[in-house]
């Protein structure tokens, strides 16, 4: 039995709560706590979740204040591996967002190996193409248009009677500049998982005030106002769109071809022409803001985080079933965001202005598995996967700038040898025993260090290098 507490003998308080609010019922006080929590799947979804405009619905998100932030992201985020030109040369030491989407390097198998070629798709979302939308205006290559900073320019452009144009026109440079092409940009889906899921907060933040309307609580209606204000003044502060580089010269050059390296030893072909690599990879991706200006957006968010700090304090003064009611759907939104991360990253953007098609031969589609048979090359390894690579693209040179082979003179006579099988391509040259070729160079120079420390010399370095071609030759 619970012992007696408070100064009647009748209050007795027993194992669990009864009731509501009174003396020995439940409390709900801590609710707005739950306004705050989830604060780890919020930040995953906080970029693709303010990419579109359904991101300004005011509604009731879990922990807004990750969106509260003094500074913006100026670029997508990255992954670690090694991007290389084959023909340009051009290294990069991350693999950009969007073509991580494309061919996830996640799910590769440790030497595993894939060719793709990757084009523009005909069906490419023209809406996003307009030279004077503000994701154009917006972007720091705009050198001819004055910047774009959310309603203030509209507002301002529409009381001057013009809509972008020059303050001055008189100003106006003699010779008249080149037309502005819009750089490539990648739009979220528009029903994609995290905007269906805004549309159902919406729905559901309303619903709940229609219920404090009719239970009479005014302070949860208040609440639900400041909230729902927040996600909207966050969301419209936030407005960004993903913006690719593009080419500025229309001159001809060599294909764009790829090869990327990840950390485990796996290798991705990418057939491309120029201005897809200078969009998915060698180029960076930006983010260009609806809210052009940092002032500005500081503003909005200053005035977002006031707000929220007072719907906190409301919170804690609603009614009890308007607070079970807030509370239970905080807890089913956190879910729902939390299964959200489970979902591709695909899912969330428009890439179809892109188009993939895997082309990796036959052969070399099971490079991260062993073959029949208990020779060196019949077993996964980084050499064979390699040569995969370079038999590809018929060229070694790639292989040098990247440091994909490391720099011993064993190596550098192997990486000529197999330079030398694709471009003579002799008979068989397809089916060549790298990793075999590789065991033979290093295990020839091992023999010879062996020999000149029992003759108490060094090996001279011209016969061993001689021998290594013999060696390649034969192969």
């Amino acid at each position: 039995m619970a012992a007696p507490q408070g100064n009647g003998g009748d209050s007795d308080e027993g194992w669990w709560p009864e009731g509501k609010d009174h003396n020995n019922g439940w409390r709900l006080d801590i609710v707005s706590l739950l306004a705050v929590i989830g604060e780890s799947s919020m930040a995953e979804h906080s970029q693709a979740m303010t990419a579109s405009w359904i991101g300004c619905l005011p509604r009731i998100i879990p922990a807004p204040q990750v969106l509260l932030k003094p500074t913006r992201p100026t670029r997508m985020p990255h992954s670690t591996a090694s991007v290389v030109g084959v023909k340009n040369g051009i290294q990069v030491p991350t693999l950009n967002y969007f073509p991580n989407i494309v061919h996830p390097i996640e799910d590769l198998a440790p030497f595993s190996f894939r060719v793709y070629r990757i084009r523009h798709s005909r069906h490419a979302l023209s809406q996003h193409n307009d030279p004077r939308s503000w994701r154009s205006v917006n972007s720091r290559h705009n050198t001819t248009l004055p910047r774009h900073n959310g309603f203030f320019t509209t507002a301002s452009n529409f009381l001057r009677g013009g809509w972008l144009r020059r303050t001055d026109p008189e100003k106006a440079p003699i010779i008249a500049a080149q037309p502005l092409k819009p750089p490539p940009h990648v739009p979220a889906k528009t029903f994609s998982p995290l905007n269906l899921l805004s549309i159902f907060s919406c729905i559901l933040t309303w619903a709940i005030f229609a219920v404090c309307l009719y239970n009479r609580d005014g302070i949860a209606c208040l609440a639900l106002i400041a909230i729902s204000s927040v996600s909207a003044i966050v969301g419209y502060a936030s407005l960004w769109s993903p913006q690719l580089m593009k080419r500025t010269s229309g001159a001809v050059v060599p294909e764009g071809d790829v090869v990327i390296r990840t950390r485990d030893g796996a290798f991705i072909v990418v057939k491309c022409d120029e201005n897809v690599a200078r969009e998915l990879y060698t180029g960076t991706e930006e983010c260009t803001y609806l809210v052009h200006s940092v002032r500005a957006y500081r503003a909005l968010i200053g005035l977002a985080t006031f707000i929220l700090m007072v719907a906190v304090v409301l919170l804690g003064n609603c009614n009890f079933n308007q607070q079970a009611a807030i509370g239970s759907a905080y807890i089913v939104l956190n879910g729902l965001y939390w299964a959200a991360s489970l979902v591709p990253k695909r899912e969330f953007w428009d890439l179809k202005m892109y188009e993939r098609e895997d082309i990796t031969p036959d052969d070399c589609r099971d490079a991260d598995r062993a073959r029949p048979g208990g020779e060196p090359d019949d077993l996964p390894s980084f050499t064979r996967t390699m040569w995969y690579a370079i038999r590809v693209t018929g060229e070694v040179g790639w292989v040098i700038t990247s440091g994909a082979a490391p720099k011993t003179g064993e190596w550098a006579r192997w990486v000529e040898a197999a330079g030398r099988q694709v471009k003579e391509r002799k008979q068989g040259w397809e089916t060549w025993k790298a990793v075999r070729e590789k065991d033979l160079l290093i295990g020839q120079t091992e023999r010879e260090e062996e020999e000149g420390e029992k003759e108490g010399g060094t090996p001279v370095p011209g016969e061993g290098e001689g021998e290594g071609v013999v060696v390649g030759e034969g192969r």
